[in-house]
């Protein structure tokens, strides 16, 4: 607290609650002395309900980015700021969003990229105007409950130490083709950078990262889609090591939605993605070297085994020799090298070699 009235010290004294150029130096918020009462009791507010930013990227999803918005304004959590940074929506979106800044003046905030970004760039845009001390990640199609914001912040208040918090995840399909059932088969924690690399993490909409612990180039542009794997991973680590604790909180906070459209195709290029991951983790830390190495063997496999659910038996039989050339010893893959040279083999999609 000595500090932050030390920081009052020295400020021009014009009675004004907006940024101007001040005689004193600079461009600076002015505080008044008859404000130092509110000012004192905004900095213990915001000890006590720091502020989260909730971070929405969209594009063309003006058939959900209404609930999205809802979601993150209705939190039983009173302090929140809304960011949506749209990439360049061709359909209503946009003036949706709009309305809801008109609603909500300083509550929520939109950014609309004049072109198209793509998933990564546009996932920076709105990460840099977040303000918050936490913040939550979601897509424009994703929705929250109520108690989400409320709950992880308890989590990061135990311990400054925690960096990262995912939760539960509830997956509910468009076209009702499939009942809803949960994203993570189980929930991880730790202090381990390495068990992210690993095990894969939570879904998006569950992820609350403590700001001043994320990497300060925001996600890794490198990766167009699936940057957020390593957004997480790098926000555990300090100089490279890791440091700090990643967790989770007790039961279904959040609900993502399965278009019908083509996961299952996309699956591949996914994977492929998530490799290149694993490559610059073994670039860039060599303490991880060797897990992501092991990691890429691993994803071939996951590729190996889309392939031959897809009928691509010659690709998958490539694919899984390479994996066995790797790993000698690893049996799953032998189990689906034999596989493809059987007729209309098509066993279920695993993203998991374990």
């Amino acid at each position: 607290m000595q500090e932050f009235y030390a920081s009052l010290a020295g400020r021009c004294n014009r009675r004004v609650c907006q940024y101007h150029q001040c005689p004193k130096g600079g461009r600076q918020a002015c505080i008044a002395p008859v404000d130092l009462r509110q000012a004192r009791m905004a900095s213990i507010d915001s000890a006590i309900t720091p502020l989260v930013s909730i971070s929405i990227i969209s594009c063309n999803q003006q058939d959900y980015i209404a609930e999205a918005i809802e979601s993150a304004l209705t939190q039983t959590y009173p302090n929140v700021e809304v960011v949506v940074a749209d990439d360049a929506s061709t359909d209503e979106t946009q003036a949706i969003i709009r309305r809801y800044e008109r609603a909500h003046p300083g509550r929520v905030r939109g950014i609309f990229n004049p072109a198209r970004l793509g998933i990564t760039a546009n996932s920076n845009v709105a990460l840099f105007a977040c303000r918050g001390d936490f913040v939550a990640f979601m897509g424009g199609d994703d929705v929250l409950l109520p108690d989400k914001i409320a709950a992880q912040v308890a989590w990061f208040k135990v311990d400054p130490r925690r960096r990262v918090c995912g939760h539960q995840v509830e997956v509910f399909y468009e076209d009702g083709s499939r009942p809803p059932h949960d994203f993570s088969p189980g929930l991880m924690a730790g202090s381990d950078a390495a068990d992210i690399l690993r095990k894969g993490f939570y879904c998006a909409c569950a992820v609350m990262v403590r700001t001043s612990a994320m990497p300060a180039a925001g996600y890794e542009v490198q990766l167009p889609m699936v940057s957020d794997h390593m957004f997480w991973f790098e926000s555990m680590l300090t100089n490279g090591s890791s440091d700090g604790m990643f967790g989770f909180v007790p039961g279904i906070h959040a609900r993502y939605r399965r278009h019908a459209s083509n996961f299952t195709l996309r699956a591949i290029d996914g994977l492929s993605e998530v490799i290149r991951y694993y490559e610059i983790v073994a670039e860039r830390y060599p303490a991880f070297r060797r897990v992501a190495r092991r990691s890429i063997v691993e994803r071939h496999y996951d590729i190996g085994v889309a392939q031959l659910r897809l009928g691509q038996h010659g690709s998958a039989r490539r694919t899984l020799a390479g994996v066995i050339a790797q790993r000698p010893l690893f049996a799953k893959a032998w189990v689906r090298l034999v596989q493809t040279v059987l007729p209309k083999s098509r066993p279920g999609l695993s993203f998991s070699a374990a």
